[in-house]
């Protein structure tokens, strides 16, 4: 059978539900038409048109052996190493686009809720209903292909105490009722990015709870437009970009992050993972595959990201012709080339190297969590890279574009500004694009977002710790001991 694929219009359809989104304290008519939102919601329906196209589908979809109906593969329930091959194939479908500076598109939560469809055991554990209320609606998300975000980070009040000792009850989303048909959601969730362009929400914790969170220890999904919802996002880039020339990533990649407010939503039994179980709650991203899969997505669009570093570095020494210069030949290969070529290497191995328990591949935990110790150093050691290449270049730009077209101004920039193998509006415009990747607020963000995405330093090396064989490692010393 074939596939009937979403398309970009469907997805902007989808977006004009009447969801609560608030910017500058007033509520947002049309987010699709919002001069805050529409860049990047145009460029994720793009997106869906790419995904759609028939050469695309050969590549990036799987036959259900079941229905024989294709679906894309971020929704593959992955088996082997080649399952998890088409994967990576759809995530950077999904990256590429945005040049890897979009890392909660569509195929981010897609793999966390593919996880839970391939590891329903653990939901299980809280009932058969529930294990059932994931299939069904991980059923939902593959056939209709639904964008879906998600809340898992609480928001930064009090860290000293646990989610029932905050200065207030329910500042953390949580369960202030039951009803016959489902329950009562009240607090608030925060860092929920891409929130404003998806269509549901999946709610839960990924950082511990504790004795006495029950009424917090919920895992569950809510469309976006549900009664009592309000999106509180930061402030969008794409608003203050006086144009695509000047900002040309601001003005399109802003991914958008957000607070949402839960104002006593209701919610269906049948859309609830878990309820008030702690430990499930603190199981169900580590002890499912999600864990490894979302952040195979995360690697892999970091990937595509490297490549875009990489080129803007080689175009900065070309502009000033001087890519054949040994010592600027050295920088590029020891500072760039080699961490490209070794993350690359890494996503390799976690994909071809996979850790299959009961029948579902995970890509192997001790490459995943090792791309992940390294990114965080890794986009500051190139950032760097590229700020060194660059010197005085970004203070010696023009204020706008406009400077190109005034007739008391042109004269000078085209004069001045030009480069050595670049006029001046070329070299400007590489420049304005370096600057906006590296020092604009929309820079800043990318930093902080690469460097806490999934978790403090600490954390993640403590991931590595526990998913590096340490046993062969010692058994060689063991053996080395032993020989005399």
């Amino acid at each position: 059978m074939g596939v009937a694929m979403r398309r970009g219009e469907q997805y902007l359809a989808s977006l004009r539900d009447g969801r609560a989104v608030f910017l500058d304290g007033a509520r947002v008519d049309d987010v699709t038409k919002h001069p805050a939102f529409a860049p990047p919601i145009r460029r994720i329906a793009a997106t869906w048109d790419l995904a759609a196209a028939a050469d695309a589908q050969a590549t990036t979809t799987f036959a259900d052996p079941a229905t024989g109906r294709r679906h894309s593969a971020m929704w593959l329930v992955p088996r082997s190493a080649d399952d998890l091959a088409a994967r990576r194939r759809v995530h950077r479908l999904w990256a590429e686009p945005s040049f890897g500076l979009m890392g909660r598109t569509p195929d981010h939560v897609a793999c966390v809720l593919s996880a839970f469809a391939g590891w329903r055991q653990l939901f299980d554990r809280g009932g058969t209903r529930f294990g059932d209320n994931v299939m069904r609606f991980y059923e939902r998300a593959r056939d209709e292909e639904l964008y879906v975000a998600y809340g898992i980070v609480p928001l930064q009040i009090d860290r000293s105490q646990p989610a029932h000792r905050q200065p207030e009850p329910f500042l953390y989303p949580g369960v202030v009722a039951e009803r016959d048909g489902g329950i009562v959601i009240r607090g608030s969730q925060g860092i929920t990015t891409s929130a404003v362009l998806a269509d549901w929400l999946f709610i839960s914790y990924i950082t511990p709870l504790q004795a006495g969170d029950e009424a917090y220890a919920l895992s569950f999904v809510t469309p976006v437009a549900a009664s009592g919802i309000r999106i509180h996002p930061r402030r969008p880039y794409a608003q203050t970009a006086t144009s695509v020339f000047d900002y040309p990533l601001s003005s399109q990649f802003d991914e958008v992050d957000a607070t949402v407010v839960f104002d006593d939503v209701f919610v269906p039994w049948e859309q609830v993972f878990i309820y008030r179980d702690v430990g499930l709650v603190n199981a169900q991203f580590h002890e499912s595959p999600s864990h490894t899969l979302a952040n195979f997505q995360s690697l892999v669009r970091f990937t595509v990201k490297l490549e875009f570093m990489a080129g803007l570095a080689l175009k900065l020494l070309e502009v000033h012709a001087g890519e054949r210069k040994p010592e600027a030949q050295a920088a590029l290969g020891g500072d760039i080339a080699a961490l490209c070529a070794t993350f690359d290497a890494i996503v390799q191995a976690a994909e071809r190297n996979p850790l299959i328990l009961e029948n579902v591949a995970r890509p192997h935990p001790q490459y995943v969590y090792a791309g992940m110790s390294l990114q965080r150093r890794l986009i500051v050691d190139m950032l760097r890279a590229i700020r060194e290449l660059a010197g005085g270049a970004f203070q010696q730009l023009p204020s706008s574009e406009a400077s190109f077209t005034s007739p008391e101004t042109r004269a000078d920039v085209e004069r001045f500004m030009r480069g050595a193998t670049a006029d001046a509006r070329e070299r400007v415009k590489l420049l304005k694009l370096v600057w906006d990747f590296v020092g604009t607020e929309f820079g800043g963000r990318q930093l902080q977002y690469e460097m806490f995405y999934s978790a403090a330093q600490p954390v993640v090396n403590t991931r590595m710790f526990r998913a590096y064989d340490w046993q062969k490692a010692k058994a060689a010393v063991d053996r080395c001991l032993g020989e005399y």
